[in-house]
């Protein structure tokens, strides 16, 4: 039988709820319930006392009459020990997630995702953010967001149209326009959330929010009862926080949504930067670090997902798809989109290292990834081999944090040889007077540029790397 007559003739089979309330439940047994069945006229058909719920269960009797089911839980809502630790561990996980402003993830396991909160819990704001965008990057994989982009975007009523902008962004986004494939997508929340309000778009967009997840956790609520009639005490969102875990997901999506996406510019304090108020007054410009891409594409599947528990259209699933041919090839091309635009990123350091100069910062790409492999890679080739040829023992540095130079130390015996390596002779006059003071050699790769304007000053050797040679290792 529908929920709805469900409801209208259990109302009367407990008195509009004041004789179930009135019982003491521990004591609820099924030959009582069955009385009140009787008393009230109804044919019993069955009664049982087992648990119910899909997640955490609650021990209720059950009751099936010629005019629908019923679920009388025997616990008052709140008291039961179990609840009660579900929902400690529960607001638990809840903080850890408003912490890495985000929300309780679909289609990752559990595994991965107690993980990443283990991670997270006693690090600072900053810290967390740094090891979410780490744990996610190995979970939210291209392949992944092709999914979500071909597949799941698509799927919902309130998203196709904006699949091709989703499609195009992705592909933008690996050939290396980061910035750009971010603001394509952030407008795409509001405008999607519009669409599924349809005649109460005029609310505020915190209603609108309230509206649609609450109608969504209410379905996920009736379902989490196997349909059947329960107290509504037992179907709000407060009871089934710990119980349900698409309840809890979708709520803790509504914490992201208010507390960080929409909140206030003036509001905002989270470490992200991922909001709709200050990119669109243009408030600040930290929201368009990369891993907030991945982010606005899991958080468009994932409301894909809401819109179809709020309509009951289940067009986007719970459950992650099977890789389709479509994801497959859009997959395959941001990865040659990626490998294009490395051959490209090469191209450009060599063009502006021939004129002395590292190619400008983009918004989210400060070329440094880029300086520091080739950095490395022209001291293994024109530096380190030459050396160890000679007779040299070699001990190699790290790059530093703009992979503008690097040391090396070479030994034999007693004997000791250290050298710097620039990535560009047009380094700061500053850098070599620093450098020379404990460097038998100042190298740089590249041509020589102007190096007269930059090296002055200078008591040690200053030249390009591969013109350099060695001197032979003294005997150990």
């Amino acid at each position: 039988m529908a929920i709805a007559s469900a409801q209208q003739h259990t109302c009367q089979l407990i008195g509009e709820g004041g004789r179930y309330f009135s019982s003491l439940l521990s004591d609820l047994h099924v030959e009582l319930v069955s009385n009140w069945a009787q008393q009230a006229g109804f044919t019993v058909q069955d009664a049982t006392e087992r648990d119910v719920g899909i997640f955490q269960h609650t021990r209720a009797i059950v009751l099936s009459t010629n005019l629908g089911v019923a679920c009388f839980p025997k616990a008052l809502p709140k008291d039961a020990p179990q609840w009660k630790e579900n929902r400690v561990i529960a607001d638990h996980h809840a903080s850890l997630w408003q912490k890495v402003e985000w929300f309780s993830p679909l289609w990752i396991t559990r595994g991965a995702a107690n993980k990443l909160l283990m991670d997270v819990e006693h690090r600072s704001k900053d810290e967390a953010i740094s090891l979410f965008n780490y744990h996610t990057s190995t979970l939210y994989t291209l392949s992944f967001q092709a999914v979500c982009i071909a597949q799941l975007i698509p799927s919902a009523r309130s998203l196709s149209d904006f699949a091709s902008i989703a499609r195009e962004a992705y592909l933008a986004f690996y050939a290396g326009h980061r910035a750009s494939s971010i603001a394509a997508l952030i407008p795409v929340i509001e405008g999607a959330f519009k669409r599924i309000s349809n005649a109460t778009s005029n609310l505020s967009m915190p209603d609108q929010i309230d509206r649609i997840i609450d109608e969504a956790c209410m379905r996920a609520a009736y379902l989490h009862f196997e349909g059947m009639w329960v107290p509504r005490e037992y179907l709000t969102i407060d009871y089934l926080f710990g119980q349900d875990e698409r309840i809890f997901t979708f709520e803790t999506f509504r914490r992201w949504l208010k507390d960080a996406f929409f909140r206030n510019t003036g509001d905002y304090d989270g470490a992200t930067w991922l909001n709709r108020h200050l990119f669109a007054h243009g408030a600040s410009t930290e929201w368009q670090n990369s891993a907030n891409f991945w982010r606005l594409i899991v958080a468009l599947a994932t409301l894909g997902v809401i819109e179809s528990w709020h309509d009951g259209s289940d067009r986007v699933s719970l459950l992650f798809p099977e890789m389709s041919d479509d994801s497959k090839l859009l997959w395959q091309q941001a990865i040659l989109q990626g490998q294009a635009q490395m051959a490209v990123k090469l191209l450009e350091e060599k063009i502006y290292q021939s004129h002395g100069r590292t190619v400008p910062l983009m918004p989210t790409d400060d070329g440094a990834t880029l300086r520091k492999a080739r950095l490395k890679d022209e001291c293994i080739k024109d530096l380190v081999r030459p050396l160890r040829d000679a007779g040299w023992s070699i001990t190699v540095g790290e790059p530093d944090d703009q992979a503008l130079s690097m040391q090396i130390v070479a030994t034999s015996g007693n004997s000791k040889l250290r050298i710097a390596l620039l990535y560009s002779c047009a380094t700061d006059n500053k850098r070599y007077q620093e450098l020379a003071q404990n460097c038998d050699a100042i190298l740089y790769v590249g041509a020589p540029y102007h190096q007269d304007q930059y090296a002055y000053g200078i008591n040690v050797h200053v030249g390009p790397v591969a013109a350099w040679q060695p001197p032979k290792a003294p005997p150990p």
